[in-house]
């Protein structure tokens, strides 16, 4: 077999009849060459070797061979090289022999075929001179009969074979399928980027670099990259697609107004130096010093709400779309980590430490205010938000979950106030870093610092799936439109290893139904979905890259930031700063917000 593989020329039929002739046939061929009468105890490798796998092995070289013409005649179609003697057409052994004669007017001259002078032992067999000669005319022409179309394997999907050519495992028949290079084929396989092998990708990804502004962080008297505050927050209104907040250092806290269609208009780095109009919602008496760590839009869009540190005290906020201040509530100790509506707007959850009976207190202040409400209500937690932080989502009207550490409990809202109403069953082990709820089928995603997906019934009962190497960044269940159907629900994740998996909850495998990596040292830092739940972009402190949702061998688009639009010396270190990544409401511009620098992205 070895020479056979190594031959510089075989001669076409040979590579026919193995595939062709029966396989208990072509192993007693090989037996008698070879003098190896019972290779399947000389040979060590030889129980671990399927009888399919000498079709497989050569099919795939005959597909990657198949590519290498193709890519050579579409270079010297490009380069408007002439066809010369060398340039005959090839076949997987070197040129293709039996060329048909071609005369002047184009067209095959059968009639002027030379025959081939009979050999001294072919003389008296006119016949097989005969078959051999008709034969010969099929290969260089593919062969007149009507052929069964190949599919290679693929033609329901890449996914629908497990080897690019399938056997025929019909009773009484081992015969493989006829040679990829005979007669009609069917389509290559795509090449995939999955997991941590990543194909070629041959298609051109779209460069958004070209349809970005840049906002000015700073007064508009103030060029001086130095005086630039560091956005934390920035978020479009879950509404109006035109309407961008963002917030941060040095009292940042404001409201854009972006026409639809504005950032494609941009010339390339473009820096917006005052021309988008915004408002600022800060309170008059609030200091150049306060910093916005916390900010949420309402479901409707009508309201947003701040948090704000004035030092050891902190300030929660709410403002209209056009800038009335609404409410606000003094008094709470600093930081303010997390602010969570209610679906209805109803309610507003604040986070916040609380130190009460001192600086050293572990305990942790969960704070409901509502702009229905005079009075808010307040509800002291036993546990250490610096130790391990909190995050928080809403799972009804009135009632929100908790998860952080080894702590996932929900709350309810009463006329008696804040109560506990659930606590699930964790280890003491366990970390807990972030919470998904889905109101489509009311499930409850975590993630872990060690890389592990809980899924959580109604019932309390959790299914855990090993889904990362180290902590997990992200956690997005996918928008939809209409419910889900019974047999899928998606989840999308992204970790520290740069992977971003897409899973299928329902599904009783614990493997992702798509998998991304990127490249390594890249981390997935933040992730975003449109609202049609399409196309996911993934943030790195460096890039951003957009893939269509089951369109993942390679990104539908990248955006990387130009030398010089960013400010330099931030006094910040960028690998502990989490970029601001999200879709505006049409899922057609990204907002990308690090350090001092706002980047509105269009993919119109």
């Amino acid at each position: 077999m070895k020479e056979l593989l190594d031959t510089d020329r075989v001669n076409f039929l040979v590579w026919r009849y193995l595939l062709e002739s029966n396989y208990r046939e072509t192993a007693a061929k090989l037996q008698k060459e070879w003098r190896v009468h019972q290779p399947h105890r000389q040979f060590d490798f030889a129980p671990h070797v399927n009888t399919y796998a000498l079709v497989s092995l050569l099919n795939k070289g005959l597909i990657y061979e198949e590519h290498q013409r193709q890519f050579a005649a579409a270079q010297r179609a490009l380069r408007d090289v002439p066809a010369t003697a060398e340039a005959a057409p090839r076949g997987v052994f070197g040129p293709l022999k039996f060329q048909p004669e071609v005369d002047e007017d184009g067209e095959d001259d059968e009639e002027s075929e030379p025959e081939p002078e009979p050999e001294p032992e072919e003389a008296g067999n006119p016949l097989k001179r005969t078959v051999e000669r008709q034969h010969h005319r099929e290969l260089s022409r593919g062969s007149p009969a009507k052929r069964q179309r190949l599919n290679n394997g693929y033609e329901n999907g890449a996914d629908s074979a497990t080897t690019p050519m399938e056997i025929d495992h019909h009773p009484g028949n081992n015969h493989a399928y006829p040679s990829p290079l005979e007669g009609e084929q069917g389509e290559s396989p795509l090449l995939r980027t999955e997991g941590p092998s990543r194909g070629t990708q041959v298609e051109k990804v779209r460069d958004l670099t070209q349809t970005t502004v840049f906002l000015r962080l700073g007064a508009d008297d103030s060029p001086e990259a130095s005086e630039n505050p560091l956005v934390l927050h920035c978020e479009w209104n879950p509404r109006d697609p035109s309407i961008l907040a963002s917030a941060g250092t040095d009292a940042l806290a404001r409201i854009w107004t972006l026409p639809c269609g504005a950032a494609a208009d941009a010339e390339p780095g473009h820096v917006d130096s005052g021309s988008r109009s915004f408002m600022s919602i800060v309170d008059e008496d609030l200091p150049k010093t306060a910093m916005v760590s916390a900010m949420a839009w309402s479901s409707s869009g009508d309201l947003i709400a701040l948090g704000t540190d004035l030092g050891n005290k902190s300030r929660v906020s709410i403002w209209s779309v056009d800038g009335t201040s609404m409410q606000r509530f003094d008094g709470l100790d600093s930081p303010i980590t997390n602010l969570c509506w209610s679906p209805n707007s109803n309610f507003l959850l604040a986070i916040c430490p609380d130190v009460s009976n001192g600086l050293d207190s572990t305990g942790t202040l969960l704070h409901i205010a509502s702009p229905s409400m005079v009075n808010s209500m307040s509800h002291v937690l036993n546990h250490d938000l610096r130790a391990d932080s909190l995050d928080a989502t809403w799972i009804s009207e009135t009632e929100f979950l908790l998860c952080g550490g080894d702590l996932l409990v929900s709350f309810r809202c009463t006329e008696q106030g804040i109560v506990l109403a659930r606590e699930f069953q964790t280890g003491k082990d366990e970390r807990f870093t972030l919470v998904e709820f889905d109101w489509r089928s009311k499930l409850v995603a975590t993630a872990s610092d060690k890389g592990y997906i809980d899924i959580w019934d109604e019932s309390g009962k959790r299914r855990s799936i090993p889904a990362h190497d180290g902590a997990i960044t992200s956690l997005r269940w996918q928008p939809l439109q209409a419910d889900p159907t019974e047999d899928e629900r998606l989840l999308v994740s992204g970790g520290e290893d740069g992977a971003i998996l897409v899973w299928n909850v329902r599904s009783a495998e614990n493997k992702p139904k798509y998998s991304i990596t990127l490249p390594p040292p890249l981390a997935v830092n933040n992730l975003s979905m449109t609202p049609d739940g399409a196309l996911v972009a993934v943030a790195t402190h460096d890039r951003i890259l957009v893939w269509k949702l089951g369109e993942h061998t390679m990104p539908k688009a990248n955006w990387i930031p130009q030398p010089g639009w960013q400010s330099p010396n931030s006094g910040t270190d960028t690998e502990d700063v989490i970029p601001c990544l999200g879709w505006d409401a049409e899922g057609q511009r990204l907002v990308y917000g690090l350090e001092n620098r706002l980047a509105v992205i269009s993919l119109r």
